[in-house]
């Protein structure tokens, strides 16, 4: 009688073990996939920030070379770029952080995000310093390569991000497709 006491105790603990491990474990999966997610929206956001930009960069190009809009024009475009660029930098700054959570494709986009963000301020910085030095450099080569430059950074950027992010969203979709298979196969 102990003995089966014994027995039956034994087993109800293994049995709570075996529902506590399968409840964490279901939980853990639950939580990577919604830090998955709050990767892949906070990626979504940068990528449309990124678009934002580029438009922004590319109307400032479209400023040189050689057109005789005021000064003003350009500053007015150089501060919406580095407002883009300013929100940006924050995003991407809590993307690393969130890292350890995205998955291979996420990761990869946080990763190649930053250099081309580091180039467009870089640029950026140079073509606002050249319209404070003097008003009238936005009608010269610097500033329309440095414009030009900015513009090429976040069209890669938006490129990048763009072709990553898609490329994840149709891996889910043949991830899907291909378990939808599998399990009809099943049937």
């Amino acid at each position: 009688m102990i003995l089966r006491n014994k027995f039956s105790i034994i087993s109800s603990a293994m049995a709570a073990l075996v529902i506590i491990a399968l409840v964490g474990s279901a939980f853990a999966a639950e939580s990577a996939t919604q830090g998955h997610r709050q990767v892949a929206n906070e990626l979504a956001d940068l990528k449309r920030t990124a678009s934002k930009m580029r438009d922004q960069a590319d109307i400032l190009n479209s400023f040189t070379p050689a057109k005789q809009l005021s000064w003003q024009s350009h500053t007015a475009r150089l501060n919406a770029i580095k407002d883009h660029v300013n929100e940006m930098g924050q995003s991407l700054a809590e993307l690393e952080a969130m890292k350890p959570m995205a998955n291979q494709t996420h990761a990869l986009a946080i990763e190649h995000a930053r250099p081309h963000l580091v180039s467009v301020a870089s640029n950026l910085t140079e073509a606002i310093e050249l319209v404070n030095e003097n008003r009238r450099n936005v009608y010269w080569g610097d500033y329309g390569e440095a414009v030009e430059a900015v513009y090429s950074h976040a069209d890669a950027l938006h490129t990048k991000l763009d072709t990553i992010l898609k490329y994840e969203k149709d891996k889910m979709r043949m991830d899907n497709l291909e378990l939808q298979t599998s399990l009809a196969g099943q049937s």
